[in-house]
């Protein structure tokens, strides 16, 4: 087994406003997930990729059950369990020990997997247009073949994938070996001087207006004040900063809401998180006292010990449970707030301060006129050569951190690699077409991998398959990357014929490398001989399993305590 194979060994999903959960088992290498339309084929490979953060698309029913889902996995040989509540995510070992939690995909999730996998692409944020680690969308991607998108169109499994600009060229490159890790790592940096070097430029060129300005208004050998001039400008400043304390006043007053509210929230969370601990303490109890009537050790008050009472304490620690994740998001959008009418208020408290002391300065206009002379304009002069001299040798310094850097990623072009990773791109398209009967398209001398295939009607999915496994084999012997699971969804699109159906699963089955897991869902293999796991939910429209619920509760909930008391200590 490779040591950067990744493999899915279990996913279990859990409703418990529907007291209803479900549990799969994967095989390590061929998986099929089969049965009849609307049984939930999709949910359980949605949920997968739900788990670990790259978000999809359910039905409106699926999002009703507000499942919770726990994947269990591994990677590089040691195993890992992923928890997904709503959108906190928690990262445990194989003994349940929390290893992280996160409260963001984008600002937690992402950077965590980019390290554990050792993938180094950075893609351009399409609000910031700065460099960021990839999505787990992004980074699971070229594996994954959804039944909504994919057989039209490549590279659109996911949801949110638009919160990078033009990723796909950039992601191609990396996934076949175009472009490597230190590619990425030196564009990112290169980004960052250039974004630098445009601050730089953009202060040098107001300072040098400034000063163009400033030496019209400077006369060459005195320095006169007009005193009404004086007293207009001083009229103004203090227009100025009344409007300026008003708006204080106005941000303070807000900041001192929202701090009542996050006092209030984090008084909530802490009453909640408190009653799940006495309630687990009481059930506990409850479990070990098996009279007809025990006392409650936390208020001393007698209960009858009976399964509803035992059962009602579980409803109970649910109903916390469900109300400390809504705490919990109330407190983020109330952080959030906070932080913003704090940045605004520091703002202006600053402004506030600025012109306070220009009208101190004011004041002593007397003082000022006695000391401003003729040296006055050289010392002013002198002060702007200095600044304009400083930047100027900051931008030198920065262009050519910059050519240094683009220097070393030119040399990363390697024109020769290129053309033989195209090359042989080519050649596997060719024959993978013509093993899926695909006669009207070839690669036709691509000088680049595409970005897609175009063909017509039927032909469609089968030359998108074709060309999916083109890029994935062509990754394999071009880089080494993490092996991600290959997950193929209803592959049977536009009405193939019998023979077409014929030659997709056989094409599946007999060209995915035995270094990568598979998990192919489709409602029957059209005559293809296949002996190998078998994953077969078979009730219509409902996936989940009443029975199937206690056991699933039992493992799950104790994690979400771990998760959730991680996530109101911050730790």
């Amino acid at each position: 087994m490779e040591l950067n194979q990744l493999l899915i060994k279990k996913l279990t999903i859990l409703s418990i406003p529907e007291k209803s959960a479900k549990t799969v088992t994967f095989h390590p290498q061929r998986n099929l997930i089969t049965g009849e339309n609307d049984v939930g084929k999709s949910s359980i490979i949605k949920s997968i990729y739900h788990s670990l953060g790259a978000d999809v698309q359910f039905d409106n029913i699926w999002e009703k059950a507000d499942a919770i889902s726990l994947l269990t996995f591994s990677y590089s040989n040691k195993d890992y369990m992923i928890l997904r509540s709503r959108d906190h995510f928690g990262l445990f070992d194989e003994y349940g020990n929390l290893l992280q939690s996160f409260d963001s995909i984008i600002k937690g999730l992402s950077p965590y997997f980019a390290k554990l996998f050792n993938n180094k692409l950075q893609l351009k944020q399409s609000q910031t247009n700065q460099r960021i680690p990839a999505s787990p969308a992004i980074q699971f991607l070229p594996f994954y073949i959804d039944q909504d998108k994919s057989w039209t169109k490549p590279w659109d499994s996911f949801e949110g994938l638009g919160v990078f600009s033009g990723f796909k060229r950039d992601l191609i490159n990396f996934v076949t070996g175009i472009r490597s890790n230190e590619y990425f790592l030196l564009s990112e940096q290169i980004d960052q001087l250039s974004a630098k070097l445009k601050t730089l430029k953009n202060e040098s060129g107001v300072l040098s207006s400034a000063r163009k300005t400033v030496e019209k208004h400077i006369p060459k050998a005195t320095f006169d004040i007009d005193i009404k001039a004086f007293k207009r400008d001083i009229d103004r400043l203090l227009v100025k900063l009344e409007v300026l304390k008003n708006k204080e006043n106005e941000y303070r007053k807000n900041l001192i809401k929202q701090k009542s509210k996050e006092a209030f929230i984090d008084n909530e969370i802490t009453l909640v998180s408190k009653s799940i601990r006495e309630i687990n303490k009481d059930y506990e109890h409850s479990l070990n006292e098996l009279d007809c009537e025990i006392t409650c050790p936390t208020c001393n008050a007698s209960y009858e010990n009976s399964m509803v009472s035992r059962f009602g304490l579980l409803k109970d620690i649910d109903t916390c449970r469900s109300l400390l994740s809504d705490y919990l998001e109330d407190k983020k959008k109330i952080t959030k707030e906070v932080t913003k009418l704090e940045s605004q208020l520091n703002l202006q408290v600053a402004k506030v301060r600025e012109i306070t002391a220009i009208l101190n300065k004011k004041k002593g206009k007397v003082r000022l006129k006695d000391l401003i002379q003729n040296e006055s304009s050289k010392q002013v002069k002198e002060i702007f050569n200095r600044s304009q001299s400083n930047y100027s040798t900051q931008i030198g310094g920065v262009e050519e951190q910059k050519t240094e850097l683009e220097s070393a990623r030119s040399n990363l072009n390697n024109r020769e690699r290129k053309d033989s990773i195209v090359s042989r791109f080519n050649t596997l398209i060719d024959l993978f077409l013509i093993k899926l009967n695909v006669h009207t398209l070839n690669s036709d001398g691509f000088s680049d991998i595409p970005l897609s295939v175009r063909s017509q009607g039927s032909d469609t999915p089968r030359a998108l398959l074709a060309y999916y496994y083109s890029v994935l084999f062509t990754s394999k012997e071009f880089t080494s990357l993490p092996l991600f699971p290959l997950v193929i969804d209803s592959p049977n699109q536009q009405d193939q014929d019998a023979t077409n159906r014929h030659k997709i699963i056989k094409f599946i089955f007999e060209n995915t490398p035995d270094d990568y897991q598979l998990i192919l869902g489709t409602v029957d293999l059209h005559g293809v001989e296949y002996d190998g796991h078998i994953i077969s939910p078979v009730t219509k429209l409902k996936l989940l399993d009443k029975d199937e619920f206690e056991d699933s509760y039992a493992e799950i909930a104790p994690l979400i305590d771990r998760l959730q008391t991680s996530l109101v200590t911050g730790s």
